[in-house]
């Protein structure tokens, strides 16, 4: 029995850092209290790319305070498709050091700053996002206003969630 459930975790291999998908619906008060933040709510989901590594698919629907950001529908979903990578460019805001997640349409990127089973803290660093998940469409910026109107690096903490919980 013991050998049993010994060689199905060697066969298995290494576990994963946490679960494949994180989310966060941010409330009614939480929004009223951060004005500037424009993200309403977001699903990241990982997944296993060919050849190996992983990739990121993320959404996000801006907030009603997120007016005038994007040139849609407040409440639309956005959407990015990434490719990570371990390390990042060393721009403002960004850790060189941090596993770096680039949209493959070449609109910026997410760093993971810490992922655990229940929590993963992301930095987005001027990250776009997509109206329509097959093409590099414009939309919005996943990021925090600034009080002089441009956007700020922003951490954005979502809840580990199990795939058939996964809103995204």
């Amino acid at each position: 029995m013991i050998r049993a459930a010994l060689c199905a975790v060697l066969v298995a291999g290494p576990a994963a850092a946490g679960p494949d998908c994180y989310q966060r619906f941010y409330s009614e008060d939480h929004m009223a209290a951060n004005p500037l933040q424009g993200v309403q709510g977001m699903v990241l989901s990982f997944r296993l790319l060919d050849g190996g590594g992983r990739g990121v698919q993320l959404w996000a629907e801006l907030s009603p305070e997120a007016e005038g950001i994007a040139p849609g529908e407040v409440g639309e979903r956005y959407f990015s498709d990434m490719v990570c990578e371990v390390g990042g460019p060393a721009v403002e805001g960004a850790d060189p050091a941090a596993e770096t997640c680039f949209d493959g349409c070449d609109q910026g990127f997410i760093q993971i700053v810490e992922e655990s089973d229940t929590r993963l803290l992301i930095r987005s660093v001027g990250l776009g996002l997509h109206g329509n998940p097959v093409a590099c469409d414009g939309g919005a910026v996943l990021a925090d206003r600034t009080e002089g109107g441009g956007y700020a690096v922003t951490l954005f903490r979502l809840d580990g969630a199990i795939e058939p919980e996964c809103e995204g």
